[in-house]
């Protein structure tokens, strides 16, 4: 992954602290600014005012271009040789030095360190010689071969300046002070490659056209965090370059200074796990060295989603950060470093400037020069001549200064112009003692210890970001990003082959002198090019990613972020192994869970380069690699490694242990036409594979110690019906089968059930002492190899998780272990295991949870709304103010796949609230887990059911929670079912091209976690209310949801004496305590509303109890009594304990015997009980016997009595009852030992409704309608107004010319189901009906007349034409016809007519009913028709129109449009029927209209037709 893309190499100064390191008020010609000499000789100066004059600046000299300019060169020419043999005087002059650069705090350091060297670099070494091509041919900013001063380091700061700021080429100072760095760096490496290994030659290769490599430079710049775009373009600076290498070094120097001992010691320790693998194959070896890297190195998502975030506003954070523990030390010495070399270079860059620009006075004083104007001594200056005179005085006028110092303009304290002699020394020590503007007011002397806190600090972070990257994070701290998994890879396996890496057949990888360098390793013949056949067999390879990232439904573009794995050579091929994505696939690439112990993937082992295009085809920019072209063997990749998806362990006798996917996860993403269906039908087996047999052999080469899916169907969902089919197989070594075993059986379909709950959990192995260890659902089980047995060790029920507050990756900051902490704390009961690994003795469990990284942290929007001007959504900033995990997330929707969604439900809900689910990690010590029996101290415990598990005790170790084999006791029946909440999800995706988010219902059952949601399949789920614990339809969870309330107070609980019922009265609150306990998205207080977790009593609640009991009679008993009732779909709960004094018993189990005393009615029925307790009629009981210890009560006495209390009324709709209530008392002393209550239900009363009150008819809404009101007789308030049919008949139809009549009736069924018609009916007359408008009513113009024509209307007999002639006559009748045209031969040709067309029809009588009428027309009749023949013909100076002459007309008009204007008026005439336009274009068309007219009796034109325009060009 990318690193953090910030200024960490580029630690630069403001440009205040130069741009005007001499201050033009202490060398200016004095202005009202006052200088004073103080005691110490340092010249102090006056803040300067606004209008305070900078002398000396001129403008940047230009190549002259006067007619004189030629007479300037001659002069110079003339002056050379004069000035030569002048000697340089010092003047008293005006110094401007504001224009002093510097090139940042880097530079600094490095120029200052090159400065006192003897500058030796060995440049015929290739990666030496590689670096000098590159750095001659970049062109950045900070370079200085122009002779220009160096960049302001202000323009450094941010990308933006950077990318504005002037680029130029390195000078040779600049490029041999950084091969000289580079050099050092080479050197340091060399003398510790025991540590660092060798450099790989991903960093050396380089080609020209810009498609491969970016050589030393460029992948150097790439490690340090500019993009790969920004170093082709040349975007960074000569400060980045030095402090690249700054850093580096300095990383490196350090990391081997404070974690070299312990990289050494994990190199070893690797080294040995493969040695004690057994392996023998560089593949079996590479596998065992991958694996194990795999268990000491922890990838730092934390550092890659904080990369682009600014300080102080990072994504992930620690609720407690620290620092390295040698961040202090090392940023006191790089404080030190950095504050020395500021300093130095303040002083070194106002000299230089007071040189340069004395220098230059001095010549332009000289007797050559001082009868130049200032152009013309800047253009000599420029010129050959001039710079050779320049650099004769400069050497001593610089002596001269150093040894005498130089006279200063000063004005004295009356204004006074003067001088004063001023040292070297004192001139300096002013300036670094003078306040600046551009330095926020402070003096250098001030600034620099600020500039060097800065730089310093971020030097320090660098280094420590530099260990992310390097075996240092990897090997010593644990934790890195990609690149320090690939270096520590390479590095070990460097170490693995010191036949390859080592000189002269040495074998001591401790010696750093027997190592080879990269000269030795890399190059062909010529020494300058790489060859990828020599004899090395480890390097990098890096992908730049370049697509769009969604996260909680937000997509963002750009992700341009840098990825390295390992290209490896094995039997003289190059293949790639990713040491970083086969450890945590699961937490950068599924994304539904950080990191988890044991699982890995191992598509990424051993995969070619043609599989790399095509997996990320179409999701990167660059696959930098060498091995293009040799990297293409596809052996390995359906070999048994492939399908490993644990930690391999060895038991050193040839033989690997692993957890076994059948999917073929590589083939599957990167084939053309994949088939998802082997990911919905993978089988998972824990397997033992001979090492012997060879490495590309089938996937399927091994033997299955535990098939742990088993099943003869194949399914494309996890449904109740298919995981029923799956059986759980176990290898017996007797008889060489797998067999059935079915205590496995239940808990795999346990886990299968987990998986729809929980994302990412894993069957993980290990080998151990003889035995393998796996995991399924949340049991640790044992598979001995002798035998075959296989035995449950470890269970895991509640368990808390305490977060390490240092750790800003909440997904992985869980352990058992540490301090407790009730804000952070996570609790999880019975939660699966998500994996597991042995290491060093120790294993180390991934319990799995469903907290989230946005659980907490918003109700649900993580991103802004709209995007910024790069079009990037930012993260809320509420959203990093909180640390997540603060709840489990819920209805987790197994079906969909972020590889193809065709096979699941609806993906509107795509998991990603569940993004980097947290685990909890336990360690056991395995010398104490792995102990006999007899090395344990068991104690019994008791765990309580759950949803469709019964409760058990068992016996488990104290220390380690081992389980005593065979010690389970299962309580039967003690299973409990769903508890269900209803729960309306916000999902993190939008409907198509809308901005609202997408919903869903679900039912959650609280205690397990089981979602099902409102567009589940049923197929398959259990739609039986009687089974408890399934996989309910969502018909079935709405049934069975509902709360299970207790009083918040015990004391709102009124019990019976006998403790048989209890009341809750109305009013008592009432809490679901099981849903208060949860933590779950479904149930935080914003998405409570309706499921009222609390609530209180809306009536009296009954309960009835049943009993349990603790303890014994002779020392006293504890009762439990627990009474159930309901309250709507809600179940209410009471618990009472009652410990009675020793030699009481408890008589819970007296049987009533009722029936001799029960009064029936004809039917049979039960109507009552009896209470005058007669012989024969009376309620018996039998034997009454102490619940508890048998003693039997013979002196008894029953008394049965009406309860009138419990006495409920029957009403209309609900039942009554009477309760009788029968006590046994001892005879002996009236104890009364038991109690039992009979209730006999009193028939509801039903509802009496009579016949309905009708409302009268009124019209609503167009419609006529009545009412009709059921009152019941035996209450009144009961009302019902059921919905009323009408029902209408027409009795006479409305025609054109008569009206009709319409008749309604209601009626209505009764609540009793009868219906009932009102008596009283409404009649409604209805209007005649209208003929329809006539339609496409059009009016046309001709000579003397105006036609109307239109279409014709159903029904219509004729047609009346009404209308109105001119603007002064009023509306009439026109004509009419029985046609569907007429024309008005009466229309006006000096007005317009307009007219409206009615359809009519006549009744019986003859009496004519106009219909509906539509939009009027209107025209004028022509009284000259439209000329004809009309035609255009080019002329000299125009264009010439003729045409026929129109009956009629006194004139033509002629309108027409001219190129390039808009259609008017062009001309007329009275003569005849031709015209000239002699305005007309003769370079484009003109247009032509001519209209007949005649005048009317107002004096007005009147025009006729007009044909189609004509046009033509003017000759």
């Amino acid at each position: 992954m990318k690193k953090k893309k910030t200024q960490l190499l580029g630690i630069v100064l403001s440009a205040a602290m130069l741009a005007t390191s001499v201050p033009a008020p202490v060398y200016a010609e004095p202005t009202d600014n006052v200088a004073e000499v103080e005691n110490n000789g340092a010249v102090v100066a006056q803040e300067p005012t606004e209008d305070a004059a900078v002398e000396g600046q001129t403008e940047e000299a230009t190549p002259a271009t006067t007619e004189n300019s030629d007479a300037v060169d001659e002069e110079n020419k003339e002056t050379s040789d004069e000035t030569a043999d002048q000697t340089a005087q010092v003047p008293t002059f005006t110094f401007d030095l504001s224009g002093i650069k510097f090139d940042g705090a880097n530079a600094a350091v490095v120029d200052n360190l090159v400065r006192d060297q003897e500058v030796k670099v060995d440049e015929t070494d290739p990666t030496i010689a590689q670096l000098r091509k590159e750095l001659e041919e970049v062109e950045i900013v900070g370079g200085e071969a122009n002779g220009e001063p160096g960049i302001s380091t202000a323009d450094l700061y941010d990308d933006e300046a950077e990318a504005t700021a002037e680029k130029q080429k390195l000078t040779e100072e600049q490029i041999q002070n950084v091969l000289y760095m580079f050099s050092q760096y080479q050197q340091q490496w060399q003398e510790h490659a025991d540590v660092l290994g060798v450099q790989m030659p991903f960093y050396l290769s380089y080609n020209d056209d810009g498609e491969d490599g970016l050589g030393v430079l460029g992948e150097m710049l790439v490690l340090a965090g500019k993009s790969v775009d920004d170093v082709r373009n040349g975007d960074y600076s000569y400060d980045d370059v030095t402090g690249m290498i700054l850093n580096f070094q300095y990383g490196d120097s350090y990391g081997i200074e404070y974690y070299g001992s312990k990289v050494k010691e994990s190199r070893n320790a690797g080294l040995q796990a493969v040695k004690d693998s057994g392996a023998t194959t560089e593949a079996q070896k590479l596998l065992a060295l991958n694996d194990y890297l795999a268990k000491i190195d922890t990838f730092d998502m934390a550092y890659i989603m904080n990369s682009s975030d600014d300080k102080g506003e990072e994504t992930m954070v620690a609720p407690t950060p620290t620092q390295n523990e040698h961040w202090d030390t090392m940023y006191n010495a790089m404080y030190s470093i950095y504050e020395k070399n500021i300093r130095e270079t303040f002083e070194n860059k106002i000299k230089d400037g007071l040189f340069a620009q004395a220098t230059q006075q001095a010549l332009r004083q000289s007797d050559a020069c001082k009868d130049m104007t200032d152009e013309e001594f800047d253009a000599f200056l420029k010129t050959e001549d001039g710079q050779n005179a320049y650099n004769q005085y400069y050497p001593q006028v610089k002596a001269n200064i150093e040894e005498n110092g130089m006279d200063v303009p000063v004005k004295d304290a009356d204004g006074n112009e003067t001088t004063q002699h001023m040292t070297l020394d004192q001139i300096v020590s002013a300036q670094m003692d003078t306040a600046m503007d551009d330095l926020n007011g402070m003096t250098p002397n001030e600034a620099i210890p600020v500039y060097a806190k800065q730089a310093a600090t971020q030097l320090t972070d660098g280094i420590v970001n530099y260990w992310e990257g390097t075996q240092f994070g990897a090997m010593a701290l644990g934790k890195s990003v990609c690149l320090g998994y690939s270096k520590a890879y390479a590095y070990m396996i460097q170490c693995m082959h010191p036949e390859k890496y080592l000189k002269d057949g040495a074998t001591d990888i401790e010696t750093a002198s027997n190592w080879k360098t990269t000269k030795d390793l890399y190059y062909a013949e010529d020494g300058k090019t790489l060859d990828i056949n020599n004899d090395y067999v480890v390097d990098l390879v890096r992908i730049t990613f370049d697509t769009d990232v969604t996260m909680y439904g937000t997509k963002n573009s750009g992700f341009n972020s840098d990825h390295f794995w390992n290209a490896v050579k094995v039997d003289g091929k190059w293949y790639y192994i990713d040491p970083c994505y086969t450890d945590v696939y699961t937490e950068v690439m599924s994304r539904d869970r950080g990191e988890i112990n044991g699982a890995m993937n191992h598509m990424y082992f051993m995969f070619s380069h043609t599989s790399a295009t095509k997996l990320y085809d179409g999701y990167y920019s660059q696959l930098k690699t060498l091995y293009a072209d040799a990297a293409t063997d596809k052996s390995y990749e359906d070999s048994w490694m492939s399908r490993i998806r644990s930690n391999t362990s060895f038991d050193g006798k040839g033989n690997a242990y692993y957890s076994y996917d059948s999917t073929n996860m590589i083939g599957m993403v990167s084939s053309d036409k994949s088939d998802y269906s082997s990911m919905m039908n993978a089988k998972y087996k824990i397997v033992q594979h001979d090492m012997s047999k060879g490495d590309t052999a089938g996937e399927d080469d091994f033997k299955t110690l535990i098939f742990v899916n088993y099943t003869e169907k194949e399914s494309d969902k996890n449904s109740q019906a298919s995981i029923d089919d799956y059986y759980a197989q176990v290898y017996n070594p007797s008889t060489d089968k797998l067999e059935t075993n079915d205590e496995l059986t239940t808990v795999v379909r346990q886990y299968l059930k987990q998986s729809a709950i929980y994302p990412s959990i894993f069957t993980s192995s290990a080998y151990y002492n003889g035995k393998v260890y796996f995991n399924i659902s949340n049991d640790i089980y044992t598979y001995d190899l002798s035998s075959g047995k296989v035995v449950l060790v470890k269970e895991y029920n509640e368990v808390v998780g305490h977060r390490d507050q240092t750790e800003a990756f909440g997904a992985v900051a869980f352990s058992t272990s540490g301090t407790a902490d009730e804000k952070y704390d996570i609790t999880v009961n019975n939660a699966p295991i998500a994996g597991f690994v042995i290491k060093d003795g120790t294993m180390y469990v991934s319990i799995a949870t469903n907290y989230a990284w946005v659980s907490g942290r918003t109700q649900h929007d993580v991103y802004e709304s709209s995007a910024d001007e790069n079009g990037q959504y930012k993260m809320l900033a509420d959203i990093k103010k909180t640390y997540g995990y603060e709840f489990q997330e819920s209805n987790y929707n197994q079906s969909y796949s972020r590889f193809n969604t065709s096979f699941g439900n609806s993906d509107n809900n795509d998991n990603d609230e569940f993004m980097w689910t947290a685990t909890i990690t336990d360690a056991q010590d395995m010398t104490h887990l792995d102990a006999e029996e007899g090395s344990h101290s068991f104690k019994t415990v008791t765990v309580a059911p759950t949803c469709g598990k019964d409760g058990y005790t068992e016996d488990r170790c104290e220390t380690c929670g081992k389980i005593k084999e065979g010690s389970r006791k299962v309580q039967e029946g003690t299973a409990v079912d769903h508890h269900y909440v209803h729960y309306n999800e916000t999902y993190y995706t939008k409907a198509n091209n809308s901005s609202t988010w997408n919903t869903g219902e679900s039912y959650v059952c609280v205690d397990c976690g089981y979602a099902v949601q409102s567009d589940a399949d049923t197929d398959g789920l259990n739609e039986d209310a009687k089974v408890i614990g399934a996989r309910d339809t969502y018909e079935l969870a709405k049934k069975k949801a509902g709360h299970l309330y207790t009083a918040d107070n015990a004391d709102d609980v009124t019990w019976s004496d006998d403790n048989t019922t209890a009341t809750i009265k109305a009013g008592v609150a009432l809490t679901c305590t099981d849903c208060a306990s949860k933590r779950l998205d479904c149930l935080q207080s914003y998405e409570e509303e309706g499921k009222n977790v609390k609530t209180t009593a809306a009536a009296d609640i009954s309960l009835k109890s049943s009993v349990s009991h603790e303890g014994v009679c002779t020392s006293g008993i504890t009762s439990t009594y627990t009474a159930t009732g309901n309250q709507d779909q809600n179940k209410v709960q009471a618990t009472k304990v009652v410990k009675k004094e020793a030699g009481q018993h408890a008589y819970d189990d007296v049987k009533f015997n009722w029936d001799a005393a029960a009064i029936k009615d004809d039917d049979g029925n039960i109507t009552g009980y009896k209470t005058d307790q007669k012989e024969g009629t009376s309620v018996t009981v039998d034997e009454v016997k102490c619940s508890v210890c048998g003693e039997v009560q013979k002196n008894v006495s029953v008394s049965v009595v009406k309860d009138t209390d419990a006495y409920k009324a029957p009403t209309c709709e609900e039942a009554g009852k009477d309760v009788y209530v029968a006590t046994v008392t001892s005879t002996d002393d009236n104890t009364v030992l038991a109690k039992e209550t009979k209730e006999v239900a009193i028939a509801k009363l039903g509802h009496k409704y009579g016949d309905p009150v009708w409302s009268d008819w009124e019209e609503k809404d167009g419609k006529w309608t009545t009412t009709a009101t059921f009152t019941c007789a035996n209450d009144a308030t009961h009302v019902q107004t059921p919905e009323v049919k009408i029902d209408s008949e027409t009795v006479e139809k409305a025609t054109y010319t008569k009206e009709g009549k319409v008749v309604y009736t209601a009626s209505v069924t009764s609540p009793d189901g009868k219906k009932v018609v009102n008596p009283t009916t409404k009649e409604v007359v209805v209007e005649k009906e209208r003929l329809a408008a006539v339609e496409n009513l059009k009016a046309s113009s001709s000579v003397g007349k105006v036609k109307l024509t239109w279409s014709e209307v159903k029904d219509a007999e004729g047609y009346l034409i009404y209308g109105i002639r001119g603007g002064g006559n009023k509306y009439g009748y026109i004509g009419m016809t029985s046609k569907t045209s007429f024309v008005d031969v009466k229309a006006l040709t000096s007005d317009y007519n307009y007219y409206w067309v009615f359809a009519y029809c006549k009744d019986e009588n003859g009496k004519m009913y106009p219909g509906l009428t539509a939009h009027y027309v209107y025209g004028k009749a022509q009284k000259c028709a439209a000329v004809t023949d009309l035609k255009a013909s080019s002329v000299k100076g125009g264009v010439k129109l003729t045409w026929t002459k129109s009956a009629g007309a006194e004139g033509y008009l002629v309108y027409g449009i001219h190129p390039g204007e808009k259609y008017g008026y062009i001309g007329m005439t009275t003569k005849g029927t031709t015209f000239t336009d002699k305005k007309a274009s003769s370079t484009d068309w003109n247009f032509y209209w001519v209209f007949p007219y005649h005048t009317d009796s107002n004096g007005n034109k009147v025009v006729g037709g007009t044909p189609k325009y004509v046009y033509g060009k003017a000759k």
